[in-house]
């Protein structure tokens, strides 16, 4: 006997064999069990999920003379010439090279035939979706009133294709992706028949590539055992399939992370050199963010990974915004499909990885962040300001009470020996108080304006240390320096006493975003 592919070797001959499934199966055995059997049926779905394989099973079953648990026995007469190709009353037919009007028309003819041999006739239509309007026309009418021996399968991938009264006149069952795990154990157990040695982690990975699809998952395996030698390896897999080592699609999220543009392109140099398919490279990329987000957003979510690798998303997770994550994704989703017609593969991936330094929701995320800082620091200063209202009327009734106020000296010598980082504060602020007064009333207005932008005072090694907004306040303060001067050691009767500005960097960009929202800036 010829070889036969894995696929066709082990394609699922009774209902109990289908993988993944269940929803389905159990419905059609109690059809056949209670022989409440429909004259017309839909089975959709993507590719390798069962689709024809339960066709196949089911035409057996109705037509079986000693049915198993709503099965086909596959012993009786009418299975073995089914099996075999030998029951005319069993047809399968391919939409996509029969799907005119004419061919059509020839099924409703041949439909009022009895059956040969077999209980019911049975039409196997697949790909069904590529018959014309017209073919759908024609077959409209038998398909809502065949005769009674006569039954109808119609087996698609893109049922949004078929029209509506095709549909409504169908027993639909949607036929769905099949997990991961369930394709393993699947391919595991095969292997073991077969004698084929294999590592846990290598099965797994073919499992993965599969995609849902037991037919992909049993050609990779095909592939992937015949590369082998004596054991299926993991190293061996990837190597097949051109997948990317786990590490080095790490460094590269890390690189994106970091915006390290050196390491993205030493690694895809490495991997261009090495022959590995770069378009799976996106693909690698784009499940392992994908992986990430799931771990930022669903940490109790069960990915199916090693201790080690969940470390890695985990880490990852934490260091990438949520937004950005979902941006990265979304650019990385639509390069795969771009990659296909780009003649440069190399220089795409490049750019489009590189490029991912640059995105503007991330840098709007930082800015959101930086400007939260600010608001919270402002709303702090606006409670200095308040205190200092009160600061000064208290010193205000100190003069009244002829009592003199504490040097500056003493004020920064008790605070030198008081851990107390507040009492700092508030002395700085009392002396920032006296001073806000002292402009006002002195008729020194801009320099008074300009102590609006001071964001806070402190006292530093016998030092007034402003911290100021804007650069402009800044200048204003540095250019009346001797005002302030003067009155700090008239107030606090010392002969040298110096002050320090600064430049809150993060206040800055405040204000200027404040400037352009306000319309005072604008952007050319």
């Amino acid at each position: 006997m010829s070889y036969l592919a894995l696929y066709r070797e082990f394609r699922p001959q009774t209902f109990d064999e289908v993988v993944g499934q269940q929803h389905i199966v159990e419905t059609l055995k109690n059809q056949i069990i209670t022989k409440k059997i429909g004259h017309a049926y839909l089975f959709c779905g993507t590719r390798g999920t069962g689709k024809t394989s339960c066709a196949k099973i089911f035409a057996r079953a109705v037509n079986c003379l000693s049915p198993k648990n709503g099965s086909p026995c596959g012993e009786c007469e009418i299975c073995k010439t089914i099996q075999t190709n030998g029951n005319l009353d069993i047809v399968e037919i391919d939409a996509a090279s029969n799907n005119g009007v004419d061919q059509i028309r020839d099924l409703r003819e041949k439909v009022n035939f009895l059956p040969s041999v077999a209980k019911y006739k049975v039409y196997i239509i697949d790909e069904v979706h590529m018959l014309t309007e017209s073919a759908f026309n024609a077959l409209l009418k038998t398909l809502e009133e065949p005769p009674e021996h006569v039954i109808f399968i119609l087996a698609t991938t893109e049922p949004e294709k078929i029209p509506a009264t095709i549909l409504s006149r169908c027993m639909r069952f949607d036929f769905k992706l099949i997990d991961t795990k369930v394709l393993a154990s699947h391919l595991k157990n095969i292997f073991n028949k077969i004698g084929i040695k294999y590592e846990d982690s290598a099965v797994e990975l073919i499992a993965k590539a599969g995609k849902g699809s037991v037919r992909d998952t049993l050609s990779i395996a095909e592939l992937c055992k015949s590369y082998s030698e004596n054991v299926l390896t993991s190293e061996n897999v990837a190597q097949c399939l051109g997948y990317t080592d786990s590490q080095k699609i790490n460094n590269i999220a890390n690189a994106i992370l970091q915006k390290n543009g050196q390491i993205i392109v030493y690694e895809i140099e490495n991997l261009y050199k090495s022959g590995k398919n770069l378009s799976v490279l996106i693909d690698e990329l784009c499940d392992y963010f994908k992986n990430i987000l799931i771990t930022k957003v669903a940490p109790e979510y069960d990915l199916n990974v090693t201790d080690e690798t969940l470390q890695e998303y985990k880490a990852l997770a934490n260091a990438f915004d949520q937004q950005y994550l979902v941006d990265i994704l979304r650019i990385l989703s639509v390069s795969a499909m771009e990659i296909k017609n780009c003649v440069d593969e190399k220089s795409y991936i490049l750019s489009i990885l590189i490029g991912l330094f640059y995105n503007q929701n991330l840098q709007i995320e930082n800015l959101k962040t930086r400007i939260s800082k600010l608001e919270i620091g402002m709303e702090n200063l606006s409670n200095y300001y308040k205190n200092n209202e009160i600061l000064v009327k208290n010193q205000q009734n100190l003069q009244k009470n002829d009592q003199k106020a504490p040097n500056f000296e003493q004020i920064t010598q008790n605070l030198q020996s008081n851990q107390n980082v507040n009492s700092n504060k508030k002395t700085a602020l009392e002396i920032f108080g006296e001073l806000i007064k002292y402009t006002r009333e002195s008729g020194e207005q801009i320099l008074h304006q300009s102590f609006g932008d001071v964001k806070s005072v402190k006292i530093e090694n016998q030092k007034f240390v402003f911290i100021c907004t804007v650069q402009d306040c800044k200048n204003i303060i540095e250019n009346r320096k001797e005002i302030v001067l003067n009155f700090l050691k008239s107030r606090y009767n010392i002969n040298e006493i110096g002050f320090e500005i600064f430049v809150d960097k993060d206040a800055e960009v405040l204000k200027q975003l404040n400037n352009l929202l306000d319309g005072k800036i604008k952007v050319e």
